[in-house]
């Protein structure tokens, strides 16, 4: 199946494809299968780390990066020029930067992986009830700077942390396969969480 980048925002049919307006806010629902992504957070701006992650993306063979908010771009950082599949959400400190660069970010995703329904959101202003998601379904967020994985009445609940200014002395992110979702550490990609589908 042909899925066009998560990259590209748009509110126009496009293949398999379905788009919903959720409470005003565009929101690009698309259905993903067989494919790896390097999940982050609350970069804030962090070059060097963004170009880190880019390197491990390409190491650990994932085919794209989605951020759950506090990307914070600079003007350098230019996610065009690594022709990489990238997606963000809206963060609370992203409302200050100029997305010159990169499409302005949506508060929140949401896609179909494998069985389980994804939600991406920043977290600073949306709880997995909000999204009636439903047994075995995954909501990722960021914003705490605090990594995390687990399970709550049979929901997925994922932090990947931040690589860049962590608040729980772990620089970290996520993989999310087929698999299930992993929780790493910089600098030498310690596995410190694992959840299995």
């Amino acid at each position: 199946m042909d899925i066009p980048p998560l990259s590209k925002y748009s509110c126009k049919k496009r293949g398999n494809n379905k788009f919903m307006h959720i409470c005003h806010v565009p929101v690009i629902h698309i259905i993903i299968s067989h494919m790896k992504y390097l999940i982050c957070s609350d970069l804030h701006g962090d070059e060097k780390t963004f170009e880190r992650l880019i390197k491990i993306k390409d190491v650990l063979k994932c085919d794209g990066i989605i951020s759950a908010g506090d990307f914070c771009p600079t003007m350098s950082m230019e996610v065009s020029a690594y022709n990489i599949e990238f997606k963000t959400v809206m963060g609370n400190c992203d409302r200050y930067h100029t997305y010159s660069l990169l499409p302005t970010p949506k508060d929140f995703i949401i896609f179909d992986y494998l069985s389980h329904k994804v939600v991406v959101t920043h977290g600073d202003c949306y709880i997995p009830s909000y999204f009636n998601l439903k047994q075995g379904d995954i909501f990722i967020s960021g914003h705490t700077h605090i990594g995390h994985l687990g399970k709550e009445d049979g929901i997925i609940l994922f932090n990947p942390g931040s690589p860049s200014r962590p608040r729980d002395g772990r620089r970290s992110f996520g993989i999310l396969s087929e698999e299930g979702i992993r929780l790493l550490t910089l600098p030498f990609l310690k596995t410190v969480e694992v959840l299995s589908f």
